[in-house]
């Protein structure tokens, strides 16, 4: 009798942990959002999802039964209740748990994005691992509206490439939901945002026209990095000092820059291959400062001119050429955003505020001038790793 006793308390045990998911929702229940845009309005937003469709996101091809998407987009008061409302559009309720891009309007980000966005950092459905920009001189409902032609589902493609710039061309930062819910509590250091523009014809960027011509009536394009103070958007970095921007925060990965050629007319480029960078904070006189390592791997791309590549003397002249270039570019952005902005988007505040917390604590209400005064030293130390399949550049120097 014991045994059957303990045997059935086992059992239930084992079956306990097999319940289920008690709060589960079904596929066919849902409409699976992809994209999601707020744009300011008189009545307050207007909310548009780009919502998956299920029956025709597999077809074999894009003309078969639809486009693979569907656009939605009503306006209210709130967020919250424009989600809502859309039921009253669709048979299904909105999801938003695989969303991949939120685009913003430039009008609602200089009016300040933390109010709008407070439902996103709410609700327990949401996985802040999307990427977020703002539409500038445009709005998200048309954004979203564009149809691409290299991926089926449009906030897809709009996501790949803020990725992809940023990981090969680097004048682009691709920011997450998350990354903004950690800079709004962060102390030294502000957000930034990366600007998409649209490019062309837009009513013909939302048929499929832009889909079906070789030539896209309609493209977008990811152009500057947006400066906020806190939650609001001060202007652009162009795309020299948005590339400074990453190399002082270390996210750049691969990217590519022209150099002139030592002792002639012409122009070689590097690619770089990887960049890590280092922040030294540092009291002087009272007074914060910094230095900014940054150490760069690169192969030599491209070559404009008869540089002899077999020679130790022309790769040294190569390298400190584009050291310095790197430096001045450096250095460079970091002084527009301390002439222009006035705002620390590098992280040097966070940076004082963990080796210096006896100095941050007396700055920490003022840092935003302190920054704006500070004096930083660039220091690039440049490595050339290879000089690419061919050595020397098919061509020689014309005869005089």
């Amino acid at each position: 009798m014991r045994r059957t006793v303990i045997l059935i308390c086992v059992l239930a045990l084992m079956v306990t942990p097999l319940t289920g998911c008690w709060s589960r929702k079904e596929l066919g229940d849902l409409a699976v959002a992809i994209g999601l845009g707020i744009d300011r309005t008189d009545k307050g937003y207007r909310v548009t999802v780009q919502i998956v469709a299920p029956s025709l996101a597999a077809a074999s091809s894009g003309g078969a039964g639809g486009p693979p998407a569907l656009v939605v987009a009503t306006e209210s008061a709130t967020i919250m209740e424009a989600l809502r409302k859309l039921t009253t559009m669709l048979p299904r309720k909105v999801y938003l748990s695989h969303l991949s891009m939120l685009l913003l309007d430039e009008a609602m980000a200089r009016e300040g994005i933390r109010k709008p966005l407070d439902f996103l950092f709410r609700d327990h459905e949401v996985r802040p691992d999307f990427d977020v920009a703002i539409v500038r001189d445009g709005t998200a409902y048309d954004a979203l509206s564009i149809m691409t032609p290299l991926e089926r589902l449009p906030a897809r493609d709009l996501y790949d490439s803020l990725n992809g710039s940023q990981k090969n061309w680097a004048p682009t930062s691709a920011v997450r939901l998350l990354d903004l819910m950690k800079w709004f509590d962060l102390d030294g250091q502000e957000a930034v945002l990366t600007g998409l523009h649209l490019v062309g014809d837009l009513e013909k960027g939302k048929t499929k026209e832009n889909v079906d011509s070789i030539n896209s009536p309609l493209k977008f394009e990811y152009r500057g990095i947006g400066v906020m103070k806190d939650d609001v958007l001060l202007g652009w970095l162009n795309e020299g000092d948005s590339k400074a921007y990453n190399y002082v925060t270390g996210k750049v990965k691969s990217t590519v820059g022209k150099v002139d050629c030592p002792d002639m007319d012409g122009d070689f480029v590097m690619e770089v291959l990887d960049a890590k960078t280092s922040i030294k904070p540092e009291v002087r006189n009272g007074e914060p400062s910094a230095t900014v390592k940054v150490r760069i791997e690169a192969n030599v791309g491209e070559v404009g001119c008869n540089l002899d590549l077999n020679s130790r003397g022309t790769l040294e002249k190569m390298k400190e050429m584009a050291a310095a270039r790197t430096e001045a570019l450096i250095a460079t952005g970091i002084r527009d955003v301390q002439t222009h902005f006035g705002v620390d988007i590098f992280g040097f505040g966070n940076k004082f505020h963990q080796k210096h917390p006896r100095y941050w604590s007396k700055w920490h209400d003022q840092w935003n001038e302190k920054f704006s005064r500070m004096d930083v030293k660039v220091i690039v130390q440049y490595i050339i790793k290879g000089r690419g399949r061919i050595v020397n550049p098919p061509f020689k120097e014309p005869d005089a």
